[in-house]
């Protein structure tokens, strides 16, 4: 491969960079100071809140201290300044495809590398609700979680951690026995700064965010709540696996449940982990399983493909979004409904649809489409909220206060439904009472309620 200039990538496994972009001259002395701080290496694996760190540090970081890979670097493609970091300014090296060869590119500095994991099924779970929500917003065929299964490698994160990380080729890793796979690992993980599990984002977040003057928090990225609210799909739990399959995903998958039992908990202190030992029985190549992996992924790829698609709920919701944006709100109210009927699960949509439909003077028609929503998720205290006004606005002041209490008991913090409640004549000592009730207080007339 050959970078622009003439500069060639003899292999992916060891990528050739001569020279950093020129920046101009106060440009480079302003971040004089960035050259001699640390690395951080954040190998991002598929679903371990990595998504969550990446946005926040491309939001809050000076330009060029952040960088993000966008595609893994193969023998023979040929690479742009896009595919390698600055060196002068980069501080933050993240995404799935780094690997620790971009380290040379650093001499002198201090290297601290970053990984968050993930209990195995859990894992799994998530990856693949994801990737159906994905296909279904894009107007793809979905298929089963088994055929997820076996159309990826056994050990996901194993395989994803010595494939990307360390570097290593398919072919080696199919010859290549579990035990020794597990060695190269635990010896890997031992020299990193940080090793723990995905709810441990915060936790990254606020230790590098002083160093790279960035907020300590960060809002929540590519959940999948978020994403079943848009698309209606029905999340596969681990509640909905049998218990054989449950116990199936384990025994084919020692390697990823050993690095998770072992390393999960390591924290700031990964040299002090003392893996625990491999069984010998557990010890296989996994040749049989990469043998047969082509055909569940054309299988797989069919399905996508072929089987089951359907327009993409991706197109009506953006162009309904850019309506409301623009405030036409029959367009919006038009396409929201589109995309209803392409995604009619999608609570979220049916919320934006009530949004529209009560700005055209449609209110009872929005109440509506606020108690659809309620169905599909009753426990988001917005929605209550919006059924509220719904409700207010049609002088049904009653039930417009059970809504508003019922946001305010599923969210307590919710000031938007206390401040409702006491414009409908409700003494802030009632409402704090109501809140703590176990029981619905009991509807309340319109002369009743201070509202005149």
């Amino acid at each position: 491969m050959t970078m622009p200039g003439g500069a060639e990538i003899a292999s992916a496994d060891a990528p050739v960079i001569s020279g950093a972009r020129q920046w101009p001259a106060a440009t480079r002395q302003e971040y004089a100071a960035e050259r001699t701080g640390p690395i951080y290496c954040l190998l991002h694996i598929p679903k371990t809140a990595g998504q969550t760190i990446q946005v926040h540090l491309a939001e809050h970081c000076a330009p060029g201290v952040f960088w993000q890979s966008q595609r893994r670097l193969r023998p023979g493609r040929r690479a742009s300044a896009q595919d390698f970091p600055d060196i002068d300014r980069a501080r933050v090296i993240s995404g799935h495809h780094i690997g620790r060869s971009l380290e040379r590119y650093f001499p002198g500095r201090e290297v601290r590398r970053i990984v968050l994991l993930r209990d195995p099924l859990q894992m799994q779970l998530s990856f693949y609700n994801w990737k159906m929500m994905d296909h279904l917003a894009k107007g793809w065929g979905t298929y089963s979680f088994s055929l997820h299964l076996r159309a990826l490698p056994r050990n996901f994160m194993t395989h994803f951690l010595l494939s990307r990380w360390v570097e290593l080729s398919q072919p080696k890793l199919m010859a290549m026995s579990d035990t020794r796979k597990y060695q190269i690992l635990n010896r890997a993980l031992a020299g990193f700064w940080f090793v723990g599990a995905h709810s441990d984002c915060d936790r990254v977040i606020a230790a590098i965010g002083a160093d790279l003057r960035v907020p300590p928090m960060a809002a929540p990225r590519n959940t999948s709540a978020e994403a079943q609210a848009h698309t209606g799909w029905r999340l596969v739990t681990a509640q909905s696996l049998s218990p054989s399959m449950r116990a199936a995903i384990r025994a084919k998958n020692p390697l990823d449940y050993a690095l998770w039992e072992s390393w999960g908990a390591a924290g700031f202190e990964p040299a002090k982990v003392r893996p625990a030992a491999l069984s010998a029985q557990r010890s296989t190549t996994g040749l049989a399983h990469e043998l047969v992996r082509p055909w569940f992924r054309l299988r797989r790829f069919v399905r996508r493909e072929w089987v089951g698609r359907r327009p993409p709920s991706t197109g009506p919701v953006d162009r309904a979004n850019s309506a409301r944006d623009a405030g036409d709100w029959e367009l919006a109210a038009r396409h929201y409904r589109d995309a209803l009927r392409v995604i009619p699960k999608a609570s979220a949509i049916w919320v934006q649809y009530g949004h529209a439909l009560k700005e055209l003077g449609l209110v009872a028609e929005a109440e509506q489409a606020y108690r659809r929503s309620l169905q599909l998720n009753p426990d988001n205290a917005d929605t209550h909220l919006q059924l509220g006004h719904a409700l207010k606005l049609q002088q049904r002041f009653g039930e417009a206060a059970n809504a508003y209490l019922a946001a305010a008991r599923l969210d307590p913090t919710f000031g938007h439904a206390r401040d409702e409640l006491i414009g409908l004549g409700w003494p802030a000592q009632r409402i704090a009472g109501a809140v703590r009730a176990s029981e619905p207080e009991p509807e309340i007339t319109a002369a009743g309620s201070g509202a005149g």
